[in-house]
């Protein structure tokens, strides 16, 4: 009864309570939001890297960390349908796996997002300055900043309306990109190079770093899904979220995936992975290698339009996390927010943040800088494994009233199951690659304290209640 009521309330709060969040995200503002979280420069810019280190079985690395994708957005929607909350999708792991996992996840998708907001800033300061060379990384980096906090100072709608139309510049240039792949192997340029197809043995050709590298791919490839925090986010201001958020779900998991591995396919059919740099787009480089110098261009304009877009979906992701945690008091009450109005309190307070981790950017060394990103996106897996869990939890205490399941969550809660157990291999595998190491123990040290600082808070509560019963 305690749940049914608990519940109940909860329904109400975020529905029918005029005090309680706006919902007033459509459709398009969901996909635009979804597919401008998770379509970044880091997969316009870094994807030549890990085609190198597979070679052209990297498509499959990419479908493969898709279906995982899927699971975890089926996860999500049902989630979101069926248990309505106030802020974020941590309270329902807060709800179905504890306070102490509502906990961690809150402040670990805290900490990552600070981290990658700072380094796309920085990241796009660098690109910025091949154009305009006089102008200092940090005024740059700070000018992107301060624009993604007065995008998020209009509202969610306007930043759904923004997403949806950098979504739209990204996916276009990426189908343009496959359309061009396509018309260059049928013959459409009289002066291309020789189509890069595996010669010799198939399966060494298509692996030619053996199976194992599929697998060590993905531990990277599913970095370039991470933004999927930016639409579960959402889904909690969301229009109709029964029909809406279903819908977004299946359009921006469908998108996202083809345009990936359609891209990468048409990559490594147009050039030979090993002829790829670390130093330049691989999309640049295919359309320079066929002469299309103008198409290379566009590229460099939309991996900053990427950048931002990644930026915006994730400052939003990363402040309503902090309302929630303040909602479920795991931070200062004073990141409360009522629902009308913008969150002021954390948007200055993730602001604050971003603009401290942009001072170590220019502070640190730089491969100490790269270490600490990197450590921050080992919480994806943190992330994706809780929804997981959540999921499998909700789905055998689930009440008739409670029924809709996901079509992405296919196979529940089996399917779920397999992937958790998928998602803590790869972070257990990861430990043994020389390359992502060092990134483990910056992670295992910031885990480390955010269990501290939950043993802490633990004792001052305890120690709260047992003075003020001694209190007459």
């Amino acid at each position: 009864m305690a749940a049914n009521r608990h519940s109940h309330k909860l329904h109400h709060d975020s529905t029918a309570d005029p005090s309680g969040p706006r919902r007033n995200l459509g459709m398009v503002s969901l996909v635009g939001m979804g597919i401008g979280g998770i379509i970044g420069a880091g997969f316009f810019l870094g994807s030549g890297i890990v085609i190198r280190q597979v070679g052209p079985g990297i498509v499959l690395t990419y479908v493969l960390a898709g279906i995982i994708l899927a699971q975890v957005m089926g996860a999500i929607t049902s989630l979101a349908i069926n248990v309505p909350v106030r802020s974020s999708y941590q309270e329902y792991i807060h709800r179905f796996l504890g306070a102490f996992a509502g906990f961690l996840l809150g402040w670990a998708v805290f900490i990552s997002g600070v981290l990658a907001i700072g380094s796309e800033a920085t990241a796009m300061a660098v690109y910025s300055r091949t154009w305009i060379p006089t102008i200092p990384l940090g005024i740059f980096a700070v000018a992107y900043v301060l624009v993604i906090i007065a995008l998020n100072l209009f509202g969610v709608r306007d930043l759904g309306k923004a997403e949806a139309l950098m979504s739209v510049v990204k996916s276009g240039v990426l189908v343009a990109f496959i359309l061009t792949a396509g018309w260059v192997l049928v013959g459409g340029l009289p002066q291309r190079h020789s189509i890069a197809l595996p010669s010799g043995n198939l399966w060494q050709g298509v692996f030619p770093h053996g199976i194992g590298a599929v697998f060590q791919g993905m531990l990277i490839v599913i970095f370039s899904y991470a933004g999927v925090t930016t639409v579960a986010m959402a889904t909690s201001r969301a229009q109709h979220p029964q029909a809406t958020v279903p819908k977004a779900a299946w359009l921006t998991t469908i998108a996202v995936v083809l345009l990936y591995a359609l891209s990468v396919l048409a990559l490594v059919l147009l050039i030979g992975y090993q002829h790829l740099s670390a130093h330049q787009s691989p999309f640049v480089t295919v359309l320079a290698r066929y002469r299309l110098v103008w198409f290379g261009g566009i590229f460099n304009a939309v991996i900053l339009i990427a950048s931002f877009s990644v930026m915006a979906g994730t400052f939003y992701a990363t402040e309503w996390m902090l309302i929630s945690l303040a909602l479920q008091r795991g931070a200062p009450k004073y990141f409360r927010h009522a629902g009308r109005g913008r969150p002021m309190a954390a948007l200055a307070a993730t602001a604050g943040m971003v603009l401290a981790t942009m001072i170590l950017a220019f502070v640190l060394p730089k491969t100490v800088y790269t270490d600490l990103t990197a450590a921050s996106s080992y919480f994806t897996f943190v992330n994706w494994l809780l929804i997981l869990l959540a999921f499998i939890v909700w789905h055998r205490r689930r009440g008739r009233s409670e029924h809709t399941v996901s079509g992405l969550a296919f196979g529940a809660p089996y399917g779920a199951i397999v992937m958790a157990a998928a998602i803590l291999t790869l972070g257990i595998y990861s430990v043994t690659v020389p390359s992502f190491r060092l990134g483990f123990y910056v992670f295992a040290g910031l885990t480390v304290l955010i269990v501290a600082a939950w043993l802490a808070a633990g004792r001052t509560a305890r120690s709260t209640e047992a003075d003020g019963g001694r209190q007459p």
